[in-house]
């Protein structure tokens, strides 16, 4: 058997030696293609197929999953459109499944027949072409349809439906669910997702076998699409995996925050950048949250209107600083957030400074109080709200930072908005812009769905940042004699020299 290495000059074989490097070099690759399905993707494309961290990703968890590795019969993908979902899954899977499992049955559903049809053929079409070299498997010859075949001398087969045409027959030990929603005016009727939703339990989970595994692919649309209602209604049976199109803290890539995902094929940093600002201008920020992201969100609540905010671009010289924190800690990864807000004043007038949002445990929160503190040094007071988790952030930090206030709420989250709304309605709130944070359109969904929203902790940290600015201004007032009217109409003056508001 020939070794290859780099010091072996290929050209100096013989021609019956390259021969049977190259026969080794094929059995190898099929070898391979066999047990490994990322290799099988790459192999049975031949070039077509670019090989990616979050497809290698996805390959690797799909193999796990069909190998019974993944204690699961529901496995949920959310990746953002064009970035080889289904390439890489539904067109190929069904029949490395059925190479593997030859007596096994396939069913794979979308929204509509046509791309059921393409699945179908595609998958048909590597059987036809690798079947026979890979498995040793063959179509049966009365398979003539790409929607439906068997394979020759066993069990196996394959049904391709949209979801809407009712699947019938016998069980399926794997049913692939593929982007069952097809665009924006289908996810917002609720009788639509009602319909694919009944489906489902009617029609696609009572065909599974005893142990047998559902894939679901989307493109997330909205927050109540099937995925949605699966993690709500099935979330013990459920594994979900949310892969972004820009990297977020903590990204299960391993990726650094503002990454790309498919650099391979050139959706570098520089595309993402120039696509996600077109993007926002086009279609907004709930749609790329929802699509890119995999974060649908709730439609917007009637408290605070996304037109109500201003913007800068150069802060001005605040007369005032302030830290907010809203603090949810639990050893969960399903636990909310803890959000810290640095917010400033000057005349009338707030301004958002800096934010952390992120699930910490108690140790990791007291520590970024710390950092935030530090980051700021001409901090005035810390506003935190004295009950459960807070308490405990009180009594810690106190002694080392002497201007920590508690806060007692003694209205609704509701209520503290709305004491709010009056000030960010008549533009005396200012967020940075996009350019120098682009977080800030998360913090604005979120602010805009309220109280409609899943989640509400920067809300929470705004108004009682805002609350207590608000009334800090008054009590300027009326402790400074020397400060008349003009002198705050300077403010405004000072305002309008050095930001860039929008």
């Amino acid at each position: 058997m020939i070794q290859i290495n780099n010091n072996i000059d290929i050209n100096n074989l013989s021609n019956d030696k390259k021969k049977e490097l190259t026969k080794l070099l094929e059995i190898k690759e099929i070898r391979e293609a066999k047990a490994d399905y990322c290799k099988y993707v790459e192999y049975v494309h031949r070039g077509y197929w670019k090989r990616a961290k979050h497809l290698e990703y996805i390959c690797q968890t799909v193999q796990d999953f069909i190998e019974g590795k993944i204690d699961k019969q529901i496995l949920c993908l959310s990746l953002p459109p064009q970035h080889g979902k289904s390439n890489t899954i539904t067109e190929t899977l069904p029949s490395y499944y059925l190479g593997r499992f030859p007596d096994k049955r396939v069913i794979a559903v979308s929204y509509g027949d046509d791309l059921a049809s393409r699945f179908g053929k595609r998958n048909k079409e590597k059987i036809e072409e690798f079947g026979k070299k890979i498995f040793d498997i063959e179509l049966s010859p009365t398979s003539k349809s790409i929607t439906e075949f068997d394979i020759k001398g066993r069990k196996g087969s394959m049904l391709s439906r949209g979801i809407m045409a009712g699947i019938t027959g016998q069980p399926a030990d794997l049913i692939i669910v593929d982007d069952p929603i097809k665009n924006r005016q289908e996810a917002e009727s609720e009788t639509y997702r009602n319909k694919v939703w009944d489906e489902w339990m009617s029609s696609v989970i009572t065909r599974l076998s005893a142990k047998g595994k559902v894939i679901v692919i989307q493109t997330r649309w909205h927050e109540d699409d099937l995925t949605g209602r699966i993690l709500q209604h099935n979330k013990d049976d459920a594994m979900y995996i949310n892969i972004t199109c820009e990297a977020e803290e903590g990204d299960i890539l391993g990726r650094k925050v503002g990454d790309a995902l498919f650099p391979e094929i050139g959706k570098d940093n520089a595309w993402l950048k120039k696509f996600k600002k077109n993007y926002y201008t086009d279609e907004g920020s709930r749609t790329w949250l929802a699509l890119f992201q995999g974060k649908p969100t709730s439609a917007e609540g009637n408290m605070l209107k996304r037109e109500w905010w201003k913007k800068y671009v150069t802060l001005p010289k605040m007369g005032l600083k302030i830290i907010s924190v809203d603090a949810t800690f639990k050893d969960s990864k399903k636990s909310d957030f803890v959000a810290i807000q640095v917010w400033g004043k000057i005349g009338n007038d707030m301004f958002l400074i800096d934010r952390i949002k992120k699930r910490m445990d108690f140790v990791d929160t007291v520590k970024a109080i710390k950092t935030m503190n530090s980051k700021h040094s001409d901090i005035n007071s810390i506003y935190i709200e004295d009950k459960a988790n807070g308490s405990a952030i009180i009594s810690t930090l106190r002694s080392s930072i002497p201007y920590i206030i508690p806060v007692t709420p003694k209205e609704s989250k509701e209520a503290r908005v709305s004491a709010i709304s009056p000030q960010i309605e008549a533009g005396h709130v200012y967020l940075p812009s996009y350019d120098i944070a682009p977080w800030i359109e998360e913090f604005i969904d979120e602010c805009c769905k309220f109280p409609k929203g899943v989640n509400d902790d920067e809300v929470d940290c705004m108004s009682q940042a805002i609350n207590k600015l608000k009334n800090i201004y008054a009590d300027l007032i009326s402790d400074d004699e020397n400060i008349d009217d003009d002198d705050y109409m300077s403010y405004d003056e000072q305002i309008s020299e050095m930001c860039k508001c929008t």
